[in-house]
């Protein structure tokens, strides 16, 4: 449904109209404002922000600079503000007025699809220096073998994973848009020269010994990014790392096609499932990049059966993990298969 454009005066009054407090709501309601006035909207979304308890002026920068216009338009704000009791004030308007209305709110749309453009491209240029760092440290900084706190807690074994020679740390830059690898001794100094305050653009990705290190290749085994995982199941990526459409692949040894095939959200559960099926079983990372990477491995594997390994938590309100696998598996026409053990 089109909307008549909202001046930035309008659009302030309609946002005394919605709570500020939900981040869902906040962040639907940024990106409303990003989509609709482009940066000239931050200062009514930031007005509208510091009426939450939470409201910290930093944090609505950097969530501002991350939102993708496009994805949420102004009759959200309309809707939500009205739910709340607000009411346009109705008013004669000249065709002319309306005219300059919409062209102003045509012209900030363009503005905006050109600043989007020119982020994915500045994205996708900062996603394959990241990809060159990650593919420096496989080759100079990870080994084959070694010890994961993780792996003796979870009671699974090491499947193509990675084991730090030493600590480094990552430096993601997106201002200057380089990446730089400081291992072992280095870090001192690097860590020495770091700026305080740290600046914005600036985003570490720590490797410490004692991690494990995950893969994280596309269909074409181009390897994108790493994902660590600490003592305590922490799991971290580097800034800008490409994860949707990646995976990492539990493979069995020879060449005859697999009569089933696994997609599995964590690590552990893959292994778990692997070792007492011996299917190869590809780590999704998360329940939200499974769909894609399911639909890979069922390309790669096309005379295989899929089945989905979904985490079980019947402690959990609503279950979403099990219930979000099952409609996930629905819609593709795969089985679905929830092991019995410790969520990955």
């Amino acid at each position: 449904m089109q909307h008549d454009p909202l001046t930035l005066d309008e659009l302030r009054l309609a946002l005394q109209h919605i709570a500020a407090d939900d981040r869902e709501t906040w962040v639907s309601i940024g990106n409303a404002c990003k989509t609709e006035y482009g940066d000239d909207g931050f200062a009514a979304w930031d007005e509208w922000s510091q009426q939450a308890a939470s409201y910290k002026a930093a944090d609505a920068k950097s969530v501002w600079r991350s939102l993708t216009p496009g994805h949420v338009h102004l009759g959200t704000i309309i809707k939500l503000a009205a739910d709340g009791g607000w009411k346009r004030e109705r008013r004669e308007m000249s065709a002319e007025y309306l005219r300059r209305l919409k062209a102003e709110a045509e012209e900030r749309r363009r503005r905006a699809a050109e600043a989007v453009e020119a982020d994915q491209a500045k994205l996708e240029r900062m996603r394959e220096a990241v990809a060159e760092a990650c593919q420096r440290v496989f080759e100079q900084h990870l080994q084959d073998h070694g010890a994961s706190p993780y792996l003796d807690r979870k009671g699974v074994g090491a499947y193509g994973v990675l084991f730090p020679r030493r600590s480094l740390v990552v430096n993601v830059d997106s201002l200057r848009e380089r990446v730089d690898v400081w291992a072992g001794q280095e870090t001192r100094q690097f860590w020495a020269d770091v700026p305080k305050p740290r600046p914005d653009h600036l985003h570490f990705f720590h490797v410490r010994q004692g991690d494990l290190v995950v893969p994280l290749r596309d269909a074409g085994g181009k390897l994108w990014a790493l994902q660590t995982i600490n003592h305590l199941g922490t799991k971290l990526f580097p800034r800008f790392g490409r994860k949707m459409g990646c995976f990492h692949l539990i493979d069995r040894a020879g060449d005859a096609v697999p009569p089933v095939v696994a997609v599995a959200e964590g690590y552990a559960t893959a292994a778990s499932v692997h070792e007492a099926t011996g299917w190869p079983v590809a780590v999704a990372l998360d329940l939200g990049n499974m769909a894609r990477v399911a639909q890979l491995v069922r390309q790669m594997f096309p005379q295989s059966q899929l089945i989905l390994c979904g985490d079980d938590d019947p402690e959990t309100k609503d279950n979403p993990g099990r219930a979000k696998t099952e409609a996930l598996a629905e819609k593709l026409g795969c089985a679905v298969a929830f092991p019995s053990m410790e969520a990955a």
